[in-house]
């Protein structure tokens, strides 16, 4: 499934190559997922960091791009948090909510169903735990969408069969939607909203021609084919970057145009990106 160690330096060379042609295009964009992406997957959500080098390259790509952003399934405000440079837009909870400059737009029929949602996210967790799989389940209520990530279960396979299920006859009681990423099950309303929606909605308010997207995760392949479908419409030039780890998923792979192995690698490769862009743009 990943390319061979020893060829890791022409990868990122080749994803730098690429970054650099279509963000030569103006304006231009870049948009970047986290968990798995600029922050290395952590046992539990609040575990997470994004380093201060990661921080510190989307602060100097800010400053060479008409756009930089942030589109991620955590909430907006915790995915600023998280990141913490000032002035770049942050989606959250995959495209229902988006924070900029301090101000916060929810989408209504999100809000609405923001306790139907909470209430079935206890149930599985309740259910699950009477099926005796509730170890080492951590819930996270993000306001909009909920997770139930189960990387800390002592039987993964087995928890993530009874967590789909259960949240599959729960998200048809209420009218929610069931995703998967890695070694987590979600909720999230039935909205026709992701990271896709959010990416198009971006590039078109921005008016962008050149947008690089990076990320990791089954939730981020609704963004990879947006770029995918704008770049084939005509409508920008764009290059689609996977960040792979050895829970990347076939899906992920089938929809990126370069791709590089690791967090740490992904940090890089937007530090070689920025330096070589001019300095203003």
């Amino acid at each position: 499934m990943h390319p061979n160690p020893q060829g890791l330096g022409n990868e990122r060379a080749e994803a730098v190559r690429r970054c650099l042609d279509v963000l030569s295009c103006t304006p231009s964009g870049l948009v970047t997922d986290i968990d798995g992406t600029i922050s290395v997957m952590a046992p539990t959500p609040g575990e997470a960091v994004v380093t201060e080098e990661a921080r510190e390259t989307l602060r100097r790509l800010s400053e060479r791009l008409a756009f930089v952003g942030v589109v991620t399934g955590r909430s907006a405000s915790v995915g600023e948090s998280l990141v913490g440079v000032p002035g770049l837009v942050y989606v959250g909870n995959h495209g229902t909510e988006r924070r900029h400059n301090d101000t916060t737009w929810m989408h209504p029929e999100a809000v609405a169903s923001a306790a139907t949602l909470g209430h079935a996210l206890r149930g599985i967790y309740e259910r699950a735990s009477a099926l005796g799989v509730g170890d080492g389940l951590v819930v996270e209520d993000k306001g909009l969408s909920g997770s139930i990530h189960y990387r800390l279960a002592p039987r993964p396979e087995q928890a993530r069969a009874v967590l789909v299920e259960l949240a599959n006859e729960a998200a048809a009681q209420a009218g929610l939607l069931v995703t998967e990423g890695r070694l987590v099950v979600e909720l999230r309303p039935r909205l026709r909203v992701n990271k896709g929606t959010a990416l198009i909605d971006l590039v078109r308010e921005h008016s962008l021609r050149g947008v690089v997207f990076l990320g990791d995760d089954l939730t981020d392949v609704d963004a990879f084919r947006a770029v995918r479908e704008l770049r084939d419409a005509g409508e920008i030039t764009g290059v689609r970057v996977g960040v792979l780890a050895p829970e990347t998923q076939p899906e992920v792979l089938a929809e990126t145009d370069v791709t590089v192995h690791g967090v740490q690698a992904c940090v890089e490769l937007l530090h070689e990106v920025a330096e070589g862009l001019p300095t203003s743009r």
